[in-house]
């Protein structure tokens, strides 16, 4: 994956490999120490609003969707579940 910075990432569509919708990038969530990516701050649409969706949610229901499940970057950013 090439480089890229966190605020090209904001409000982009996330969309899973099925082309569902997940939801929408509200942030990211990172090691300070490391400076390592952890996860996609997502708001979600759709199916994806629940807890059934496999994906921790943050206090005020926004999913956490782990760095590793992303699979592609260009529009919209495809994660797998």
């Amino acid at each position: 994956m090439e480089n890229l910075l966190a605020s090209d990432l904001q409000h982009k569509s996330v969309v899973g490999i099925d082309g569902s919708e997940v939801g929408v990038v509200h942030n990211v969530t990172m090691r300070v120490k490391s400076g390592t990516l952890e996860n996609l701050v997502v708001d979600p649409h759709g199916r994806f609003s629940s807890q059934s969706a496999g994906f921790e949610m943050t206090d005020d229901d926004r999913l956490l969707i782990p760095i590793s499940c992303i699979q592609d970057i260009r529009d919209h950013i495809i994660i797998s579940e």
